[in-house]
């Protein structure tokens, strides 16, 4: 039974991603070139503008909505699941693929949210010189950067939208320091995922707000600089441990074992096809990590029920399909694609689904957004306030800013406050493993400002 669920998802999400003339590009089986991935405020400003036209074309062409659609509906598989970093890398690489379809020396950087974790609002990514900052008042759409007034049709017709935990601020991000010690202290990687996803990963998620804080987040091209850094952090808690780019472990949405033969949702490639970020299909490396070791594989093994779009490349769209896949024409010369074929009438989809046609706009591109016509209804939770909570070191706090104990000397840090608990359900999350990694950062950012206090004595 669990088997035809499976495949009646994939069939249903293929649909979906179909009708926005969605490309899913095959992995090469060799890598004929290498990239380096790099901190995108250290790319020049030759390389950051190539990267900007190469985004601002995917949105173009409406493939950002077709990113949004197709995590959204893969989310309770992907989240909460030891499917977790090998799946979003397939999806990295995915984006990565299109990028250099557009521009074939396009390479995805990274977002180092760890340099500004005390101040995020400080950060030049949060900035109208990159990917701009909070919504705007009303409507939370976002105004300012390369994504200014950016339209989307996933899941309706709005703007790209922010909006900031805390009204005008983020609050404190996860400093490197507590992913660090999370590195040093976990040993398997069923742990590891469990602690970063709902840790340093999430904070970043809810922090921004807005379509951020959605399954639907990849309509805003600074997830996948987000999740590029937390795939960043995996490769290089893999480096501490060689058999940990050959194995995993964990157990995926159904509680059944995931191991490098487990066949990823959607993708329908084996785990293991991931573990090597310089092997086959993925071909880069991280610009201040070692370069992964040689470890030979079987062919990669690909489950077409899984997918039916898996083995189809992009150029191919337009072509005759084989027989097995199920592919949708892509008229490139178009104004928009060309319709897709609706679904056999025999494909079921579960109990209580929606069709397709109901929550996806069907191939139009993006529009831009310049009206204040589309609001935002969604409204983050509302926290608390209580900025104070000890760590190991007695004599460390977490000041409130501005607190009158406080001269303009020396302020000790914020640590990120508590992820509410209903968001962390909703978005698959676990919340009794987001507070094991609360202590954790509220320890490791008392002993920060603990030093920096003897250090100023």
């Amino acid at each position: 039974m669990l088997k035809y669920i499976c495949i009646a998802l994939a069939v249903l999400v293929a649909d979906v991603v179909s009708k926005a003339a969605f490309p899913m590009p095959r992995l090469a089986q060799t890598c004929t070139h290498m990239v380096v991935r790099r901190d995108i405020v250290t790319l020049s400003a030759e390389e950051q503008q190539r990267f900007f036209r190469v985004v601002r074309e995917m949105h173009r062409r409406g493939w950002m909505d077709g990113f949004g659609s197709m995590h959204d509906h893969i989310s309770h598989q992907v989240h909460g699941s030891d499917h977790f970093f090998a799946w979003h890398r397939r999806f990295l690489r995915h984006f990565e693929t299109l990028m250099q379809e557009i521009d074939p020396h396009a390479i995805l950087p990274y977002w180092n949210w760890g340099t500004y974790w005390q101040n995020p609002l400080a950060d030049p990514v949060l900035s109208s010189a990159f990917f701009g900052g909070n919504g705007r008042p009303g409507d939370n759409c976002v105004t300012d950067g390369t994504e200014a007034l950016w339209g989307r049709n996933y899941p309706n017709k709005s703007c790209l939208t922010r909006k900031y935990r805390y009204g005008t601020g983020t609050g404190s991000f996860w400093p490197m320091r507590a992913v660090r010690d999370v590195m040093r202290t976990t040993q398997t990687h069923a742990q590891f995922r469990s602690r970063i996803e709902n840790g340093a990963h999430g904070i970043v998620h809810l922090g921004l707000g807005g379509d951020f804080e959605t399954m639907w987040a990849p309509v805003d091209v600074l997830f996948f600089l987000h999740h590029a850094m937390i795939d960043k952090v995996w490769a290089e808690w893999q480096t501490h441990d060689p058999l940990r780019f050959q194995n995993v472990d964990g157990t995926d949405a159904s509680h059944r074992p995931v191991t490098a033969d487990s066949i990823m949702p959607f993708y329908g490639e084996d785990v293991g096809s991931t573990l090597v970020t310089n092997g086959p299909g993925y071909c880069y490396t991280y610009d201040d990590l070692p370069a992964p070791p040689s470890v030979p594989r079987n062919k990669p093994k690909v489950m077409i029920g899984m997918n039916t779009l898996a083995n189809v490349t992009s150029e191919s769209f337009g072509a005759e399909a084989p027989a097995q896949d199920d592919t949708r024409g892509v008229n490139e010369d178009a104004e928009q694609p060309a319709a897709a074929d609706p679904p056999a009438a025999d494909s079921q989809l579960a109990e209580g689904e929606q069709p397709a046609e109901s929550f996806f706009a069907r191939g139009k591109n993006s529009p831009e957004f310049d009206d204040d016509s589309f609001a935002n209804t969604r409204s983050n939770s509302q926290f608390a306030e209580g900025f104070y909570v000890k760590g190991r070191n007695p004599d460390a706090k977490f000041a409130k800013p501005n607190h009158p104990k406080h001269t303009a000397k020396f302020m000790d840090f914020a640590a990120p406050q508590p992820m509410d608990h209903d968001w962390l359900q909703q978005s698959h999350y676990d919340p009794l493993e987001a507070a094991r990694m609360q202590s954790l950062v509220n320890n490791v950012v008392a002993e920060i400002n603990a030093e920096r206090r003897q250090t100023l004595n």
